[in-house]
């Protein structure tokens, strides 16, 4: 479900034996011993952490095989890199991923200061960090980065010359210095305000680029602020992920407890042995209030790998007027079961487009040599046992999205949030 990140104790030393049980033959003595050890542990990991014992019907010993015959391939760690990675993408699901010792070598380098989407085939320029070299070079939202999109990443401090499309259709070239920023913003991030449209009719808006530990406390915050406004406008677009503490916010829109989340890891799927059934997920007890990644974990691990998760009934204190939800490709991973709970849970309409598909709640493990693996540790469910593994929440109303609405001075996302609920509380007051 998320993108939670806990403590991992460090990984057991790669065995060497591997080689010779899956079969490797003659050709992983061929290999480079460095290259071949940390391929040892790359897989060993995957093979004990990876949440489903069934790797969804990947035959994961014969995967590692074949690609450890082709480590002589691997000549340098960028080489490496590549050749790991394909055989993660073998299993088809996110938060599997290796990552180089050195951060900034990651996809080539450090990006420029601002957060680049494609769009309809151009990379176009969504958000452009403060007091970053982009902005004092002029780069603004809405334009558009021609040429490769390799120029947009390179070594920290490194300028680079990019070609720009502006708004108003002129081009220009800017020299950029590539800097280390965060993206998204410090955590957790929320912002919210209330907005007094006409007199009597006042909304709330609520951005929320990520669910960390404080977020519970954050949502609570903005709950009180927002209460007495006649509809709320809750912006996911660029939420990357978290853990579990959406929950609290889907609390004052679910009008009392509903069982919502199920997280199942791999000692609860391989003891089941089966596909899980509803039956299955009734005889787990309601989880409430862990909305902190330790709190996740920890009732994963009372529940012997499996825990349910369900928002709290607030009773008085629930929000009665109408929600819109705005999400599009990038909200990801906790950002998506949001989504997914107040679509099912409450309702709030959806607004926008897919969510990214990027649906597992993943750990990190160090590895040796400063390399660090990033795999799927826990299954998401919701209480009806449906499975939720790398699904897009759909939205109730599609807002299609072009490079150009991105230079325009209304966001159409939000404009259509706006009508939308503008409607609903009309028709209610009739």
């Amino acid at each position: 479900m998320m993108m939670c990140k806990r403590t991992a104790a460090a990984v057991l030393a790669a065995l060497l034996a591997f080689g010779l049980s899956c079969g490797a033959g003659q050709a992983a003595t061929q290999a480079p011993k460095s290259y071949a050890a940390l391929f040892d542990e790359v897989w060993k990991t995957v093979d004990e952490n990876f949440y489903d014992p069934s790797f969804h019907g990947s035959d994961w010993r014969a995967i590692g095989a074949r690609y450890r015959e082709r480590l002589s391939e691997a000549r340098d760690d960028n080489g490496f890199s590549k050749l790991a990675n394909a055989m993660l993408d073998e299993l088809h699901v996110s938060h599997l991923y290796l990552n180089k010792p050195s951060a900034s070598a990651i996809k080539g380098g450090v990006g420029i200061g601002a957060r680049v989407e494609t769009i309809g085939g151009d990379r176009v320029v969504l958000e452009v960090a403060p007091l970053s070299d982009a902005q004092r070079q002029g780069l603004k939202v809405g334009e558009r980065i021609l040429g490769p999109a390799s120029a947009l990443q390179a070594p920290l401090g490194e300028a680079t010359s990019l070609q720009v499309l502006g708004c108003d259709g002129k081009r220009r070239t800017l020299t950029i210095r590539h800097e280390q920023t965060n993206w998204p913003p410090a955590r957790p991030s929320f912002e919210w305000r209330v907005v007094n449209l006409a007199p009597g009719l006042k909304l709330g808006y609520v951005r929320i680029d990520r669910f960390d530990d404080g977020a519970a406390e954050m949502a609570d915050l903005a709950m009180a602020d927002l209460k007495d406004t006649d509809g709320l406008v809750i912006d996911l677009r660029q939420n990357s992920g978290g853990n579990n503490s959406g929950t609290r916010l889907v609390s004052y829109f679910a009008g009392g407890s509903k069982r919502a989340i199920a997280l199942l890891a791999r000692p609860y799927l391989q003891a089941l042995g089966r596909p899980v059934t509803k039956v299955d997920l009734d005889k787990l007890p309601s989880t409430y209030g862990a909305y902190t990644d330790e709190g996740v974990f920890a009732a994963i691990k009372a529940g012997k790998g499996a825990a349910v998760y369900a928002p709290e009934d607030l009773g008085p204190k629930g929000y009665r007027g109408k929600v819109a939800v705005v999400m599009g490709a990038e909200t990801a991973s906790a950002g998506e079961a949001f989504a997914w709970m107040m679509k099912v849970h409450t309702a709030a309409t959806l607004i926008g487009r897919p969510t990214a598909g990027y649906l597992l709640s993943s750990d990190r493990f160090p590895l040796a040599g400063g390399w660090t693996l990033t795999a799927p540790v826990d299954g998401v469910w919701d209480a009806e046992a449906r499975d939720f593994r790398d699904r897009a929440a759909q939205p109730d109303i599609l807002v299609p999205r072009t490079a150009s609405d991105e230079c325009r001075v209304e966001d159409p996302d939000l404009a259509r949030a706006v009508d939308v609920l503008k409607g609903q509380i009309a028709g209610a007051k009739r």
